[in-house]
Order: C-alpha cells, then structure tokens, then sequence
C-alpha cells in the first residue's frame, strides 16, 4: 500500500470519537467499541492490503465479491466474540449488538464501512469436533483493528478500539496510526504455486459403500436426501501462498464470494457461489443450489448438458425439495416473497447448477443473523428431513469444521452477507485439506456422484497448485 497517513480530518475525528468513548467507558464502568472511518484513495488493491497483513502475524479476513467489485480486508482484533456449543450462533449475534448498543461510531452511511464483524460459524455444533479445526470456534464474530472496505473504484479505512475506562486516547491514538506504517510497503502479491509433494483422498470403494448406505436408508423411508462430503489432502514443499491463491479464485470465479479466515496458523478460504442470506437495503437475498452437471467442452455440447439437466426429474426433484423448505422458512421472516421458477442455469467455470433465488424485505424486528440462524443448514447442504440427515452425516463422516456452513460479514446497519463455506479448503503451513459434496436422494448413481465431487475439488486444486 502506498500511504499509511490520516488526513488532517480524519485525524481529528478519530480524537475526537476516542475521546468521546473514553467518558462513555467511564460512565458505563466498561470498554466500549470506538469506530472511526475515512476515505483511503491511496489503497488500490485489497490483496496488496491482506499480503501486508501477512507479515505482521495477526488474524486477517478477506471477503470479496469480485463482479460488482466489493472487497473487505480485516486485520487484527479490536474485539472477538466467539461460542461454542448449543446456541453458540445465536449468543454471538446478541454480544454484537450489545457491543454496537454502546459504540461511537464515526462512519459515512456506506456497506461495509465503520464496525463490521467478519466470521463464521460450525456446520453441526453437535458432531466430535475434529483437532483440524481446533483454531476455529463453533461461533466466531471478529470487529477487525483496521477494515479496508473497497467498493467500485473508492476505499475506506475504518479504525475500531475497544477502549477501557482507564485508556489514554492520545495513546490509543497514536498507536494506531503507528501501527499503520507496517503497511505502507506491503510486498507484491507473487503469482507462484507451492510444490505438492503429496496427494492423498479416502478410496472410491469408501465413497460407493457410503452412498449405498444412504440409498437404503432412503428406501427405507428413514430420510429424503443426505449430502456427503469427500476430502482431499495436499501436502507442499513449502506454506500454501493464500494471497496467490485468493488471486486465482478471484479472477475465475468473479461471480462467486472470495473468502479467507486466518487465525492462529490456519486458514480457511474458498469461492462460495451460494448466498446463504444477503441483506442490503432492508431486501434479502438467498439463492439455493442443488442439482449439478459438468461444463461442456464448447457451446454445443454446454448447452447438451444444461438440457439433460433441466429435463432431468430427479435433478429437479433434489432442487424442488431445497426450495420448497427455504420458501417455508423465510415466508415467516419476509414479506412480498419472490423467487424465479422453473430453476435457471449458473454456470461456473468446471459445473453448472439448477439455480433459485429469492428475495424479500425483511420483516421489522428480523436482522441478518437470525435469518442464518434460521435457514443453516438448507438441504443443499445437509439433506432432509434436517435432522434425519444430519445424523446420518455425524454417523458416517468426519467433522466437516466450518466447510459448508455460514461464512460471510455483518455491518453496524445491520447489512451484510453470509455465503456456504463450499468449494472451499483448510490450510495449516504445508498442508491442505480440500473439501466437495453430492446431494444423494432416490435413483443417485455413486460413480455419477463421485465424478461430481471431483469437479467441485477442481477450484480449489486449481488455486493452491495442486492440478
């Protein structure tokens, strides 16, 4: 980045708003979450901002929507709110308001600027949590020191504290704008692959007895459809480069959300093509995926496979069962409900997917958080009946961590978005852990399904130099 300097103004609002949180402390007997924001034109590339925070060791967070552009880079912790267990999503989404309740918040009326919580949740809080996933709670919300919130072609820097009643705002200050200069000459970000000494995934023979499992628990009538998962390991010569591989995501899958969550060694990173729960202007938006077919090799043979996929009944069947259960869930949270039907096509770069998506404005007194709440996890992920599904999952897979569950940010507006943690990987230093699921319901052909999870590792390998 070019200039870690404040102008003058924006020096001056951010004395006076710590000043101001300092007697708010004081009069609370508690710290207060102190935000100030201001126009940053000298930042002009996100991942520039994320490489810089990379050599200063600190939990990092990178969002992106590459197609509008929108971007947002967190970096350190002016406050973390995590949980675990039972209710653990819903107790971090009453500490952030009770935490914005009290806040000094100097911030123009833009998504995404001022305080934004950036994070993510566990798929099933109520599986054997795996020691891969050790570094991420069942719940985590993180307001970020520093947010570089770009949008179109401006940027915002946003400082958050969260100042004590004893805390010396000159001090806090001048802390912060020191701590800035770490960015001023941040390194490029380099194109280059880690070396993969090693790939490793779970036999075949393990994936066509799983699935023939579901389909006799299905025959039985014990459940409609279960989601199961396949895992890929990479081991490098050296660390995975997250920026570089955040750089290939971004540029061939512009229509999905770029992610990354970097704490205490690991990351968590992926290009999620579905919106789990998007909210801007009091309209919500959520889009439901379920029903895949690979990519042709030219433009006939793409449009073969988008017919047989929108002529298939048991394609649109799966896709049927999802949308019937999102419409049910969200008709008691929104009003003047809309979706597309039939289902469209979205084409990404190795599949294609049946596609519906809603939207609706909120209704009073709903926020974003309960929306996730209330929809994670959709049949497009666990399968239904919900809980039928997700106990067959717990029998026959290991914990699957954040993958597939709700990924994303939450402004002070109460706006923002959360993706599904798809098409998504685990790093820690020489290691990958790639994740890909398949829809199983009646009539599922296991080589079918397995050719379908390779396609979906594809992104990822893709990214991290492992194809």
């Amino acid at each position: 980045m070019s200039s870690s300097t404040l102008t003058q103004a924006g020096t001056a609002a951010l004395k006076d708003a710590l000043s101001q949180g300092k007697e708010r402390a004081l009069a609370l007997h508690r710290p207060v979450l102190v935000s100030v924001a201001q126009p940053f034109p000298d930042a002009a590339d996100p991942l520039v901002a994320f490489a810089a925070a990379g050599n200063l060791k600190q939990h990092r967070s990178f969002w992106a929507r590459p197609s509008e552009p929108f971007s947002l880079v967190g970096v350190g912790s002016a406050a973390t709110i995590d949980r675990e267990g039972a209710g653990s999503l819903h107790m971090v989404r009453q500490a952030y308001q009770s935490l914005l309740e009290e806040a000094v918040i100097a911030a123009p009326d833009q998504p995404g600027v001022g305080p934004v919580a950036l994070g993510g949740f566990r798929f099933d809080v109520a599986a054997i949590k795996s020691p891969r996933w050790r570094a991420f709670p069942d719940a985590l919300l993180v307001v970020p020191r520093f947010l570089w919130t770009f949008s179109g072609d401006r940027c915002w820097l946003t400082l958050n504290f969260l100042l004590a009643p004893g805390a010396d705002p000159g001090s806090e200050g001048a802390s912060a704008v020191e701590a800035l200069k770490a960015f001023a000459n941040a390194p490029p970000v380099e194109p280059r692959q880690s070396l993969i000494l090693e790939r490793r995934s779970s036999p075949r023979e393990e994936w066509t007895q799983r699935v023939q499992q579901v389909l006799r628990a299905i025959e039985a009538g014990q459940v409609r459809k279960v989601v199961l998962t396949r895992r890929r390991s990479l081991a490098s010569q050296g660390p995975f480069p997250v920026e570089a591989a955040l750089r290939r995501l971004s540029e061939s899958y512009q229509e999905c959300s770029v992610f990354a969550v970097e704490r205490q060694g690991a990351t968590f990173l992926g290009a999620s093509p579905e919106v789990l729960a998007r909210l801007s202007n009091m309209t919500l938006h959520v889009s439901c995926l379920a029903g895949t077919a690979p990519r042709g090799s030219g433009p006939t043979e793409d449009e073969r496979l988008q017919q047989q996929l929108l002529a298939s009944a048991k394609e649109r069947s799966e896709h049927a069962a999802v949308v019937e259960v999102v419409a049910q869930t969200l008709a008691g949270l929104c009003q003047d409900l809309r979706w597309n039907s039939p289902p469209r096509i979205l084409r990404l770069k190795t599949v294609q997917h049946l596609a519906t998506s809603f939207t609706g404005r909120l209704n009073a007194g709903c926020n974003l958080l309960q929306v996730v709440e209330r929809l994670h996890p959709t049949p497009a992920v666990a399968g239904a009946p919900s809980g039928e599904a997700l106990s067959i999952i717990r029998r026959m897979e290991e914990d699957r961590g954040w993958y597939a569950a709700p990924i994303g940010w939450l402004d002070h507006r109460g706006e923002g978005e959360f993706n599904v943690g798809i098409r998504s990987a685990l790093l820690s230093g020489t290691q990958a852990t790639l994740f890909a699921g398949s829809g199983i319901v009646a009539g599922s052909d296991p080589d079918v399904e397995f050719v379908e999870t390779e396609l979906k590792f594809l992104p990822l390998l893709q990214a991290l130099g492992g194809c």
